[in-house]
């Protein structure tokens, strides 16, 4: 069921997604985004396969997931922790 406070919380989180500019990415992109962040303050880290099985991540296809990544990357949002793959952190600014 819908409720008005469900509503006010999707408004608020639309203005503040827009506020810190995460308004001009995708949906996946954003959820993927808050999946390395959440993974990051877990484990200092977010690898590929905690990240696939994170709960904004789980329902979404691989192919989703990893051309999101690509994507983020080349926007600068994240970034690899090290030089091997896998491991992924927000960029420092965002």
């Amino acid at each position: 069921m819908i409720t008005d406070t469900i509503i006010e919380l999707k408004k608020l989180l639309n203005s503040m997604e827009e506020d810190f500019g995460l308004d001009a990415l995708s949906e996946v992109e954003r959820n993927v985004l808050y999946a390395i962040k959440d993974l990051e303050k877990e484990n200092g880290t977010a690898k590929t396969g905690l990240l696939l099985n994170h709960d904004f991540t789980a329902k979404m296809s691989r192919i989703s997931v990893f051309r999101s990544i690509k994507s983020l990357e080349k926007l600068k949002r994240i970034e690899r922790k090290t030089s091997k793959r896998g491991e992924y952190i927000v960029s420092s600014g965002n």
